[in-house]
């Protein structure tokens, strides 16, 4: 017999609603050998076109876009990923907010292994940090205080790298691309908040941030995810004293700890970055505790 899944909490609802019609609508329907013509009111598959492709009711898939409270099967989830044709990210996406996946919390910093901050303090030249869930700065390196100017007691402030660059336009000018690097650090940060719709402080910085931001809140309805190939590109900065800074981001989960991510700036070799980020760190005389 199946396991019957429940989909939980309004916010997640919500947020599988959405993902659902986001990832319907991009499908054309000729391409399932349906006819495209002027009666269809919206773009992509109709619902009940979605249903008939998977082998559910039409009520069924309705009531799950609708975002109501029922129960699906793991099978009806695999058949819907199918249909929609979605990535395999795109399908863990599916899966989270559908079932849920609360992972193991390190609310405080202190409760790290002092043996990650020497990990981040070995990486020399490459700029590299820890964040929790919403993105608050939980250890970072000497490279990272020189390149992205992060205040010292940062970590202690809980500083939110969200909030600082959807807030701050004299930190944007840091990133040469800067609808690039965004949209793709919102699709990241959207894989997380899938995961973390029952937090009170996760909605309610997604709250601040569209309140306060139009760039932000057309970022967050392009409803992108965040895939592998998507870190492939070079990202370009532009920084105020070191000139022009050429890497890559590479993300890593921590051990033990599900909702930490490391994220290191890797220079690409050839461009001078890691040689200008040394003599940056050679000049420094900043201890991070």
């Amino acid at each position: 017999m199946p396991v019957q899944i429940a989909v939980p909490t309004d916010a997640r609802r919500d947020e599988l609603k959405h993902f659902l019609r986001s990832r319907r609508e991009r499908l054309s329907p000729k391409d399932f050998g349906f006819p495209e013509g002027s009666r269809r009111r919206t773009p992509g598959l109709r619902r009940d076109e979605v249903a008939l492709l998977a082998n559910i009711g039409t009520t069924t898939y309705t009531f799950l876009e609708q975002g109501r409270d029922i129960n699906v099967s793991n099978h009806v989830l695999d058949r819907l990923a199918a249909v929609l044709r979605l990535s395999a990210e795109e399908k863990r996406h599916l899966f989270r907010l559908a079932v849920g996946d609360q992972p193991r919390l390190a609310p405080n910093p202190e409760s790290l292994s002092s043996s990650l901050q020497s990990t981040l303090d070995y990486l020399g030249p490459c700029p590299s940090l820890i964040l929790n869930y919403k993105f608050d700065l939980v250890a970072f390196n000497q490279a990272a205080m020189v390149v992205y100017k992060y205040p010292p007691d940062a970590v202690e402030k809980r500083y939110n790298i969200m909030n600082g660059l959807v807030l701050d336009q004299e930190r944007q000018k840091l990133w040469v691309d800067l609808e690039f690097y965004m949209s793709n650090l919102v699709a990241f940060f959207r894989l997380n908040y899938a995961r973390y719709t029952d937090d009170p402080e996760m909605l309610g910085l997604v709250r601040t941030l569209e309140e306060k931001s139009e760039d932000f809140r057309r970022w967050w309805s392009l409803y992108e995810l965040l895939d592998g190939e998507d870190l492939l590109k070079p990202i370009h900065l532009n920084h105020t004293e070191l000139g022009e800074l050429v890497g890559h981001f590479n993300l890593f989960t921590i051990f033990g700890y599900r909702d930490l991510t490391a994220s290191v700036f890797t220079p690409v070799p050839g461009t001078g970055t890691a040689e200008k980020i040394q003599k940056a760190l050679g000049s420094k005389a900043v201890a991070i505790k």
